[in-house]
């Protein structure tokens, strides 16, 4: 079981922003071998991408971009799901 879950309310705010944003095509969670919890996402555009997110113990939450060099910090999910929208422009 992962270490660190993204919660439920994290989860419908996520799948929400996912609804609303058509740039964002597909989305996966999956739990890897070191039990992180990871929100996988592909997003559309003039530069196709996959964005993991995380959260962090004491550091609030991750998003790296597998495509190329990429990653953001942030206190609070909302924030991230904001740079990750506005980095996918």
């Amino acid at each position: 079981m992962a270490k660190l879950m993204f919660t439920a309310e994290e989860l419908a705010l996520f799948q929400e922003r996912f609804e609303e944003n058509k740039s964002w095509v597909q989305w996966v969670r999956v739990t890897n071998k070191d039990g992180l919890d990871i929100l996988s996402l592909d997003i559309d555009g003039r530069h196709k991408k996959t964005v993991r997110m995380t959260k962090k113990e004491g550091q609030g939450y991750l998003a790296k971009s597998v495509d190329e060099w990429g990653l953001a910090v942030a206190n609070d999910f909302e924030s991230l799901l904001d740079t990750v929208d506005s980095g996918a422009r």
